[in-house]
């Protein structure tokens, strides 16, 4: 597959969208930006569809603490597969400057429904793949 300028920037809008919706503690925001079958894995846990995403995701959010900021680092998006993958580095910050925790961001993007959504999200350690 091969990706238009277009389709990379608006991949690339969602990833940043999940981030921001995460910040802001917006579930309903953050799994709209997932397919309907969509997977959200890593070391919190494994869960399919919309609705478990939606559960499991306040919870997560609320042990990181009242105020911390979901930071998107060094977005790059793969088109060699039959779906693209984007991989990222994800920082979650305390304000004013303090990094909470780190972590490698895999996600797989579908078009559907007219836009670019994501298929599967894996949160993984640094130094993993």
């Amino acid at each position: 597959m091969t990706l238009s300028t277009a389709d990379r920037l608006e991949i690339l809008d969602v990833i940043a969208r999940a981030d921001w919706a995460a910040t802001r503690r917006d579930a309903d925001a953050y799994v709209q930006l997932f397919t309907e079958d969509a997977v959200l894995d890593g070391d919190q846990g494994h869960h399919a569809g919309r609705e478990a995403l939606r559960a499991s995701v306040g919870p997560i959010w609320a042990a990181e603490g009242k105020a911390t900021l979901h930071l998107t680092v060094n977005p790059v998006v793969d088109d060699d597969g039959p779906e693209p993958i984007a991989r990222s580095v994800l920082l979650i910050i305390d304000p004013p400057v303090t990094i909470r925790t780190t972590a490698i961001i895999t996600q797989t993007l579908r078009h559907s429904a007219g836009s670019w959504r994501i298929a599967r999200r894996t949160v993984g350690a640094p130094g993993l793949e």
